[in-house]
């Protein structure tokens, strides 16, 4: 699968800027005044990512998860759909139902399509999860999935922001990077690249998907219960029908909980794994959870070394220049680090407490709860955290079932009742766990604790460093300091 790519415009009046570094780790291009670069795990041609017709040369970046479904709808326009290859599903579906119909397609991804004269298009995934980077740099205008390695290219590429810039708040926009020559491109959008009469990039977008907030949904219970299985059971579904090893890392919370129960029931083979630490850990609600479904089971302690070293992949990896992600992300890395020799694909219940309201108080006013819940889930669209790109160092296929475009819209505006109440959170989830059978009472109804501190991660995090275990303004600074020594090649793992 291919994962990572970096665009360049390339005019033989122009000189063009080194792709060098980079092609011991992948494969150079040139495709209609573009130069492409494009790094895969596993040994694919060129020919099985792309699909060139009248002049246009499309490309899928990435992993689109649904596309069983968008082939069976593709077949509706033309039979040829059947054998085609995914790139060629998204075009015979672009051609017909236009930028529109990608609100529809699920998963990391980036669809480029090369055209004449220039011209690049691309199309954002959803919610970001494949992110896309436009550099204005000192030597060319660059389109990458990866910061690092347009710093590998030219060190001097990327202007960063100063610290203090990055400190002063938390209210950012989805397309904010902290560099002043550069934006990330807006998830669920189709932009266009080209050039003026200078060769100076122009560039134009459009949304064809934007989640905003609306009058909560005030559905019967039953209603909601039945849907939010459906819709979560219907993710599963389609992640479990992979051909590798499916593992799921486990901490008997009631997230991960479900997504075990689920693919178990789709799968007799899944491998769950607990995370810990020396200071602490899940593992006996792990346990019940793994002995309830079945699954093969097994738990990682990890020292505070390699806690520390998860992070700092955190930070690299994935980008991640805000605290309380790289802490958050800290352990997975660990996971999928162990995990390298297995591969396969691994699925998560990340993102389920912003869309049902674990990150609430119990008794929060309903009133404030979807506001809250809407500003936690844009915060993702820039932090990084769902970025596959940790767990495809490792040889890793991550998805997130709870993170699909139908489920965040169903979820987001449900009625904030159905999330909290005086002495629970996440109550629709736990109904509708206790209704299908999925999990014993003890795990349905345990009370919410988060990934980075049922294993203390917070507290090793923030005595590294020298601040409070909530202190995130000082644990972002330092996670900002790395991020920038890491990505300009200051600094190496």
């Amino acid at each position: 699968m291919t994962f990572s790519f970096i665009a360049v415009p390339h005019s033989g009046r122009k000189p063009s800027p080194s792709l060098a570094n980079l092609q011991s780790e992948g494969e150079c291009f040139e495709i209609a005044g573009w130069q492409l670069w494009l790094k895969t795990w596993r040994a694919e041609s060129f020919a099985a990512l792309s699909h060139v017709e009248r002049h246009q040369t499309h490309v899928l970046i990435g992993s689109v998860t649904n596309i069983d479904e968008l082939r069976v709808l593709a077949a509706t326009i033309t039979a040829e759909a059947l054998t085609a290859n995914d790139a060629a599903v998204l075009h015979t579906l672009h051609q017909v139902y236009g930028e529109a119909v990608f609100a529809m397609v699920e998963g990391p991804y980036t669809f480029l399509t090369f055209g004449s004269r220039g011209t690049l298009a691309v199309k954002t995934d959803a919610h970001g999860l494949q992110p896309v980077h436009a550099v204005s740099g000192r030597s060319a205008f660059w389109l990458t999935s990866e910061l690092k390695n347009v710093a590998r290219c030219r060190r001097d590429e990327l202007d960063f922001l100063p610290e203090d810039d990055v400190l002063a708040h938390d209210n950012r926009a989805d397309t904010f990077l902290p560099l002043r020559n550069g934006a990330r491109l807006r998830p669920g959008s189709a932009y266009s690249f080209g050039s003026d009469g200078r060769e100076h990039p122009v560039m134009h977008s459009v949304s064809y998907l934007g989640h905003r907030l609306a009058a909560p949904q005030r559905l019967r219970r039953e209603h909601a219960r039945e849907l939010t299985y459906s819709l979560l059971s219907d993710s599963i579904r389609s992640l479990s029908r992979c051909s590798g090893p499916l593992s799921i890392p486990l901490s008997g919370g009631l997230d991960s909980s479900m997504v075990t129960a689920i693919a178990a029931r789709h799968r007799d083979d899944v491998r769950t794994l607990a995370i810990g630490t020396g200071t602490s850990n899940e593992f006996p609600f792990a346990r019940t959870v793994s002995r309830h479904v079945r699954t093969t089971h097994s738990e990682q302690t990890f020292t505070d070394q390699e806690i520390l070293r998860g992070a700092h992949e955190a930070i690299y990896y994935n980008e991640i220049f805000d605290g309380l992600s790289a802490e958050i992300q800290a352990s997975l890395l660990c996971l999928y680090r162990t995990l390298e020799g297995i591969g396969g694909r691994v699925i998560t219940g990340y993102g389920s407490d912003l869309l049902f309201g674990g990150v609430l108080k119990p008794g929060s006013a309903p009133a404030d709860a979807n506001p809250e819940l809407w500003r936690q889930i844009y915060r993702t669209r820039w932090t990084g955290e769902f970025s596959p790109f940790g767990a495809n160092r490792y040889g890793l296929d991550v998805h997130h079932p709870f993170w699909t475009p139908r489920l965040v819209a169903f979820a987001l505006n449900l009625a904030p009742d159905m999330k909290v109440a005086a002495d629970e959170v996440k109550v629709m989830l736990r109904e509708c766990a206790a209704e299908h059978a999925l999990l014993p009472d003890e795990i349905v109804w345990r009370k919410k604790i988060g990934i980075h501190e049922g294993s203390s991660v917070n507290q090793i995090y923030a005595s590294h460093i020298g601040v409070e275990t909530g202190d995130y303004v000082g644990k972002t600074r330092y996670t900002y300091r790395r991020y920038r020594a890491l990505l300009s090649g200051e600094d190496a793992l």
